[in-house]
């Protein structure tokens, strides 16, 4: 950014007279890091005479007075006055200057806009935010930078990308993903694939009332990013080398249960290679897992305490995470000359991951942007960018419901890894003599789950300016996704049939996805100054078309082995395929009008027609009004640099799904029927957002913001279902309204700046309330698909986010509302867990919680959670001595409540570490079914919620730049810029909650990621990373 207002500045610079002088005094203009200043205006002080730097900081000035003062400014320093005295030679270094940085914003607005002129909420982050630690994810940027962003990894598996959610939710059903354009790219895929490292800024689009420009695209918000272009160092070819090394881990374990409650035969110590039960025969030469030969089984012991000891504790999680490799590659080449600029660069990401026997996810990517100015009146911009990516899957026999993951947690503690199969395979699949329970590492082996992903994104633009005051521009951009998936089990697999393993014949899947969406766009702009008003508008047309196509083949049993073939497949081959066109043309106008630089007003009117509207609803309208008043351009208050007040009010949109206008059939041996109704109705989402702001620079050293923003989204898409005469038993309607309130801060603070120590620190808050008020359907409970577990209660008048489910009596007095027949309530007792018992059994295999329950005994549903936090909060600093700099953010996030299922069905299995009993007195120890009386049948109930509040040290870097004193005297002064990083990600985390983290989302609850619900998925991991960045 701080190049760019050098650039600004030499534009701007007055051209000074010089006369005649009797002497001559040159200079050079660096800044603290000792790199040249362009474009300084140096005056002579009291007079007009004065010269500007050129690109090497170099100035020379005449001078008549016998003491001269000069003085020097540049957008974004702080100005300086030097004393020459005698001096026909000196050397300046210039302090930049908080409150003079200009940040402009171009998303959302009629033109690039200053920050401090922005009547509506639009974010900036830029490279230098960036490039401290550049995240794997080019959605991670953004976490914990800017105030009302949440950023969620719930992912976590290498080559995944975080999900991005933009103040309050928007859909009761449905994504939360904000739009993401990239270099006028507006994508469809993730942003997994995107380099950081080519990011200029991002400017985040939060509300509705900012994000009206982008109309029925934009009711989640809109991120749009810019990459690097070679406008840097005039006339220079400049080279960039970066690599980054590092490994990746578990930052922790879950705790496990480590004892059992079965009877030990009397010599069980002299055996360590498996657990020697009493009453049990064991074949000669047995070493464990499954064996037919074994005679007998375990019995329990008397008192049922699970406080026994294994002959070995073996944890599965350390066999099945490792310490994974990070590494990343960067070359990127940059040239600005007269009329040409290019900037070229070049990637290359491998992440191993943490599971072992895979090798996670690499990707290479290739950019080229081109700036070219034809002539005085047009210029030709390109942006092209292409990503091979490929990303092997960990396999397991039961992927969607915590797959492997889960699967290694059930696993007894004196299981032996090294145990073969018959063939001699590694991984004993049958590894668990007494139970169905399977070796993960088996299908993790042998199983081969690969994702190859292609991208091509391009964006080409003519500008013409017509006159100073007139510019026409047509801009064409397009991305281009082929994604193949390929899952391939071998003809010698492994397999359960029964209790048995036996071999199978194999499998083949695969999946094809190509999907190709391209917009053009024609744009009038108008910017003229009439007097005091400040006139900037633009008039535009926007065409899309999106062609999709998926199709899948799955087959099993090879006919012969060593073939991948479904050419090989002697059973039934199945097919299915799915094809969608979708088109939208959109027309809009904005007007900005600025009076004397304080009196700002914007508005705006935008009509989207789209296929995927209902045929009767096809053409929507959007605006927004909004406007601003800097007060400190009126009235001068002591202390206070910038002081401004502003409102916006408008509306955006959401598309429905492409089927859901249409007739939906199903076929069922042979026969058709309708399954969905088609609407012709059907209209998109409507997001309504009144938003206020106040914006407080101050002390030349503080700025500050806060926010308010009210958002009703009407119009919700939701599958209604119909009366039993209707022709089909449902229909997708508009059918709800959510309304959320959300309060956003952030502080920046220029802490300390001296010659060779600054330290800066930025702060977000945020905080938002959520509430479904309008719901044209019965209640409903949601949640993840295929694993009934219906958590989140979707009502009218219902906070969005709240689970529900069933509770156990805590009180003798809740209980007497429920006695059965021919009990009092002295038959009961509260435990030392808190939880009424039957009087006398605490202890005892007897001793069970109870249920709370209707008056016709069936247990009752309530409110057991909130998945709304309290607030987030983020804290960035930067310490920078000499050449050394220390940079650390903090996220925080004060409540909200997780589901924990992992914790759940490991009581089921009696994993789970709170059922260990062993060193607890007798007096304190429960036995396995009473907790098991918890697992409550899989049933939503409020024991497995758990509070989800952290503070997590998310980045963390030390770095060293090396003097330009010393590279001067390397290499014969090659190196521009030498960069030196120890890089940390996701270091620390404090937290009472028992998973592996709590950054907890489940993108699979109708799509929507604010429910947090976790069961087992690929854990978050930490990076602990060198990076080299050479510049020459």
């Amino acid at each position: 950014m701080r190049k760019a207002l050098l650039l600004i500045s030499l534009l701007m610079s007055v051209v000074f007279t010089a006369f005649a002088q009797e002497r001559t005094v040159t200079g050079t203009v660096k800044d603290a890091a000792g790199d040249p200043l362009p474009g300084v205006a140096v005056i002579l002080k009291g007079t007009t005479i004065g010269t500007v730097s050129n690109v090497d900081g170099y100035f020379k000035l005449s001078v008549d007075a016998e003491n001269p003062v000069l003085t020097l400014k540049l957008i974004g320093f702080a100005d300086q006055e030097i004393s020459v005295g005698t001096q026909s030679n000196i050397s300046v270094s210039m302090e930049e200057d908080l409150t003079e940085l200009e940040v402009i914003v171009v998303s959302g607005v009629a033109s690039g806009t200053p920050k401090k002129k922005l009547s509506v909420t639009v974010a900036k982050v830029g490279s230098d935010q960036i490039d401290q630690v550049p995240a794997i994810s080019a959605a991670g940027a953004l976490q914990g930078k800017v105030a009302g962003v949440t950023v969620t990894s719930g992912a976590g598996d290498p080559g995944s990308s975080s999900r991005i959610q933009l103040r309050g939710s928007t859909q009761i059903s449905g994504s939360q993903d904000p739009l993401i354009i990239v270099d006028g790219v507006m994508i469809e895929g993730s942003l997994a694939d995107i380099n950081v490292n080519d990011i200029e800024s991002y400017e985040v689009v939060k509300g509705a009332s900012a994000a009206s420009l982008y109309g029925s695209r934009a009711g989640n918000g809109v991120v749009v990013i810019t990459t690097k272009r070679g406008t840097k160092g005039s006339g220079k070819t400049r080279v960039t080398l970066r690599n980054e090394f590092g490994m990746s881990s578990l930052p922790t374990k879950l705790k496990l249960n480590n004892s059992h409650n079965f009877n030990l035969a009397s010599d069980w110590e002299s055996e360590k290679r498996y657990t020697k039960y009493d009453g049990v025969t064991y074949p000669d030469g047995y070493e464990g897992g499954a064996n037919k030969a074994i005679v007998g089984s375990r019995t329990p012991k008397d008192d049922m305490f699970m406080d026994n000891p294994y002959s070995r504790n073996f944890d599965a999680q350390d066999e099945i995470f490792k310490g994974g490799e990070f590494m990343t590659n960067y070359v990127a080449v940059s040239n600005n000359s007269d009329k040409t600029n290019f900037f070229a660069s070049f990637e290359n990401t491998a992440q191993s991951g943490i599971i072992k026997e895979t090798e996670g996810y690499d990707r290479q990517n290739f950019r080229v942007n081109i700036d070219h100015r034809l002539n005085d009146k047009l210029t030709f911009s390109a942006s092209n960018l292409y990503i091979r990516s490929k990303t092997f899957l960990p396999g397991g026999q039961n992927a969607s419901n915590g797959g492997i993951f889960f699967e290694t947690l059930l696993m007894d503690p004196d299981y032996n890894p090294e145990l073969r199969n018959p063939d001699g395979q590694p991984y004993l699949l049958t590894i668990d003599p007494w139970t169905n329970n399977t070796n993960p590492m088996y299908p993790v082996w042998k199983e081969e789950n690969e994702r190859n992903r292609s991208r091509m994104l391009g964006s080409y633009k003519l500008d013409w300016s017509i006159s100073d005051a007139f510019r026409l521009d047509g801009q064409y951009a397009f991305e281009k996704r082929d994604i193949k998936y390929t899952s391939y089990n071998p003809y010698d697999t492994w397999t359960i049939a029964g209790s048995d393993a036996v071999y199978s014949k194999g499998s083949l899947y695969q999946s094809n996805t190509s999907n190709f969406a391209e917009t053009l766009q024609a744009t009038l702009s108008f910017n003229k100054k009439f007097g005091d008003f400040t006139t900037k508008g633009k008039l535009s047309y926007l065409f899309e078309n999106n062609q999709y196509e998926w199709s899948e083949t799955s087959g099993n049993d090879f006919g012969v082995p060593g073939t991948p073939s479904f050419d090989a497949i002697e059973g039934q081959i199945a097919a299915s395929s799915y094809v969608s066109q979708v088109k939208a043309h959109n027309y809009f106008a904005i007007v900005s009008l600025d009076y004397k630089d304080k009196y700002i007003f914007d508005g705006l009117f935008r009509v989207d027609g789209s296929s995927l509207f209902g045929e009767n609803e096809r053409w929507q309208n959007y605006y927004r009004i909004s406007g601003a008043y800097r007060i400190s351009e009126d009235v001068t208050i002591p202390g206070i640099d910038e002081l401004k007040i502003r409102a916006a009010h408008g509306i955006s949109g959401q598309r429905p799904n492409f089927s859901a206008q249409y007739e939906n059939y199903s076929v069922n041996n042979g026969k058709a029927s309708i399954s969905t109704l088609g609407n012709k109705d059907l209209k998109p989402s409507r997001s309504v957002e009144t938003e206020f702001g106040l914006n407080v620079d101050f002390l030349k050293r503080f700025r500050f913001e806060l926010v308010y923003a009210n958002t009703v989204t009407s119009d919700q898409f939701l599958e209604v279902p119909l009366p039993a005469f209707a022709e089909a038993p449902y229909q997708w309607q508009n059918a709800g309204t959510l309304e959320s309130n959300t309060w956003e801060a952030s502080l920046g603070i220029n802490v300390l700046k001296k010659k060779n120590f600054t330290w800066d620190m930025n702060v977000i808050w945020d905080r938002t309330r959520q509430q479904i008020t309008q719901l044209d359907v019965p209640a409903y409970l949601t949640g993840p698909e295929g694993q009934d577990a219906n958590a989140f209660y979707i009502r009218e008048g219902e906070t969005f986010g709240m689970m529900y489910g069933r509770t156990f009596v805590k009180s003798l007095d809740q209980m007497s509302s429920q006695l059965p027949e021919g009990s009092t309530v002295d038959d009961f007792e509260v435990n030392s867990d808190g939880y009424v018992i039957a009087k006398g059994t605490e202890g005892t295999p007897d001793e069970a919680p109870i249920l709370v329950r209707d008056e016709d005994g069936q247990p009752i549903q309530t409110q057991i959670g909130d998945s709304n936090p309290i607030f987030k909060m983020g804290l960035s600093s930067t310490f920078s001595y000499k050449g050394f700099s220390l940079y650390m953010l903090w996220n925080w996030k004060n409540g909200g409540d997780i589901y924990n299922r992992t914790q759940q069905w490991l009581t089921r299995d009696s994993r789970s570490a709170m059922m260990d009993q062993a060193g607890k007195a007798d007096n304190m120890k429960k036995v396995e079914s009473y907790y098991q009386g918890f697992y409550d049948a899989n049933s939503i109930n409020e024991f497995w919620v758990e509070d989800g509040s952290y503070v997590k040290l998310s980045e963390l870097a030390l770095t060293y730049n090396v003097e330009k004193a010393v590279l001067s005297n390397f290499v014969g002064g090659a190196f521009k810029g030498v960069k030196v990083s120890v890089i940390g990600r996701n270091l620390l985390t404090f937290t009472n909650y028992s998973g592996y983290d709590p950054e907890v989302t489940t993108n699979n609850v109708s799509g929507n990621q604010s429910f947090a619900f976790d069961f087992a998925g690929y854990p978050n991991f930490r990076t602990i990373s060198g990076s080299l960045t050479l510049e020459f």
